[in-house]
C-alpha cells in the first residue's frame, strides 16, 4: 500500500497538486477546529465552565488559546512525529490513498488556481529573484515570463480555471470585508471594523510569512552561507539562528503553534457569528460563503498560504530577507523554549524507543541541569494539555463553544 501511495503521489505533477489540495484540507479543518474549540463569552448570570470565576481566565478561554494548544499537539505535531518514526507504516494506511486522491481532486477543480496568478504578478512587484540568480549568477528575471509556469499563465490567463478562481477569490474577499464592516464577526462586534479589518489582513500576512518562511529555512540548509552573506544579510541572520544545533526542529515546533494561533485569530476577525445574513447575497449564497466560512477559508488559503509558498519555493533568499521573518524565527524559538509544547518530545521519545532508533541530534548530550529543565517543561506541557482538554471537552458537552447547529 505504501508503494502504491508513493507511486500516486510522485507521478508527474501530482506531488505539487497534492500539496495544494492538502493545504485546502488543512485550512478548512483549522477553521472548523477554531470554531469548535473557542468558548462562548459567559454572561454574569450564566454558569461558567467547571465553575471557573468570570474575569481574565474566562476571557482567555474565549480567545481559543486552549484549543490552539490541543490542536497543535494532538492534531499536528504528534502525527508528524509518528510519521517520521514509522514512515512506511504511516503510508501503509489505506486512508492515505483516499486522502491523496481527495487532495488531487481539490487541486484539479482549480478553486485555488488564482494563487499562481497572484504569485505570478506579486513576484516582480516585490522584486523576488530565483535563487539561482544569487547563487549561480544567472540572469535576473524581469516582469516578462521566465518560467514555463509563468508562460503558461500568461498564455492561458483567460482560460476558465484561472478566471473563475480569481473571480472567486475577489468575491470571497468582498464577502469577508462585508461581514467585518457590518460588525458580524467576533472581533468587529467589540472594536471598530477598521481595526478588525486591519487585524484580519495583518494575521493573513503573518501566516504567509510563516508558510513561506519555513520552506525557505528548510531549503537553504545545504546552501553555503558565505554565498549570500553580503547580498542577503537578514537572510543570513535567519539561517544562522535556525540552522544552529537543533534549532530547526525547535523552530518548526514553535512555528506550528503560532500558525494554529494565527488561524484562531483570523477566525475571530473574519468568521461570521451565528445567524449572519449579508444583504446583497441570497439565502443559499449566505449559507455557502458566510455561514460555512467558505469565503474566509478561500481568502486565507490563496492569499495567506499558497501565494507565499509559490514564490518562496523559487525565491528563498529574497523571501526571508526581512526583519519580520527574523522576528518570527526568534518568536517561534521562544514559544518552544517556554515548554508549552514539550509534551510532543515525550511522544517522540516513546516512539523512538518503540522503533529502537536513537533520536538524531546536532547537539551534545544534555547535562544534569539541562535534563532536569527539560523534564520540568515536559511535565508543565502535560499539565497545560490536560487542563485544556478538560475545559474544552466540558464546554463542548455543555454547548458552550462557538460552534452552532448547521
Amino acid at each position: 500500500i505504501a508503494y502504491y501511495n508513493c507511486q500516486l503521489a510522485f507521478s508527474g505533477q501530482n506531488l505539487q497538486s497534492f500539496l495544494i489540495g492538502r493545504q485546502i484540507c488543512i485550512t478548512s479543518a483549522m477553521f472548523v477546529f477554531a470554531r469548535i474549540m473557542t468558548l462562548k463569552e459567559i454572561d454574569s448570570n450564566d454558569d461558567t465552565v467547571l465553575g471557573v470565576p468570570l474575569g481574565v481566565i474566562q476571557v482567555l478561554f474565549s480567545t481559543g488559546l486552549l484549543g490552539t494548544v490541543i490542536t497543535t499537539i494532538l492534531a499536528s505535531l504528534m502525527w508528524r512525529i509518528i510519521a517520521s518514526s514509522f514512515p512506511l507504516v504511516f503510508l501503509s494506511n489505506p486512508l492515505m490513498y483516499l486522502i491523496i486522491r481527495l487532495c488531487l481532486f481539490l487541486d484539479g477543480v482549480g478553486v485555488c488556481s488564482s494563487a499562481w496568478v497572484l504569485a505570478r504578478f506579486l513576484k516582480p512587484m516585490v522584486g523576488y529573484q530565483p535563487d539561482e540568480v544569487h547563487l549561480e549568477g544567472a540572469a535576473q528575471h524581469t516582469a516578462a515570463p521566465a518560467t514555463k509556469r509563468d508562460k503558461d499563465i500568461d498564455i492561458t490567463i483567460t482560460i476558465m480555471r484561472y478566471v473563475y478562481s480569481s473571480v472567486l477569490l475577489g468575491f470571497s474577499i468582498v464577502v469577508v470585508m462585508a461581514v467585518i464592516f457590518e460588525r458580524k464577526t467576533i472581533l468587529s462586534q467589540e472594536v471598530h471594523p477598521l481595526f478588525a479589518s486591519f487585524s484580519f489582513w495583518f494575521f493573513v500576512f503573518w501566516l504567509a510569512i510563516m508558510e513561506g518562511g519555513q520552506g525557505c529555512l528548510v531549503g537553504l540548509q545545504p546552501v553555503d552561507k558565505d554565498i549570500y552573506a553580503e547580498s542577503h544579510p537578514v537572510t543570513l541572520l535567519n539561517t544562522r539562528k535556525a540552522h544552529s544545533g537543533d534549532n530547526m526542529e525547535r523552530f518548526i515546533v514553535g512555528r506550528q503553534f503560532l500558525v494554529v494561533l494565527v488561524f484562531t485569530m483570523i477566525n475571530m476577525c473574519g468568521s461570521a457569528v451565528e445567524g449572519t445574513q449579508i444583504s446583497f447575497l441570497g439565502n443559499s449564497m449566505n449559507g455557502i460563503f458566510v455561514g460555512s466560512g467558505l469565503g474566509m477559508i478561500l481568502t486565507t488559503i490563496v492569499v495567506g498560504q499558497l501565494t507565499s509558498q509559490v514564490n518562496a519555493a523559487n525565491c528563498m533568499l529574497d523571501f526571508i530577507n526581512s526583519y519580520f521573518m527574523l522576528a518570527t524565527t526568534y518568536l517561534s524559538l521562544f514559544v518552544e523554549y517556554t515548554g508549552l509544547l514539550h509534551s510532543v518530545y515525550l511522544i517522540q521519545l516513546i516512539f523512538a524507543r518503540l522503533a529502537g532508533k536513537p533520536i538524531d541530534t546536532n547537539e551534545p548530550q544534555r547535562n544534569i541541569p539541562q535534563t532536569v529543565f527539560f523534564w520540568i517543561r515536559v511535565f508543565f506541557s502535560l499539565l497545560v494539555l490536560g487542563y485544556a482538554l478538560v475545559i474544552t471537552l466540558t464546554a463542548l458537552f455543555e454547548s458552550k463553544t462557538k460552534m452552532w447547529d448547521g
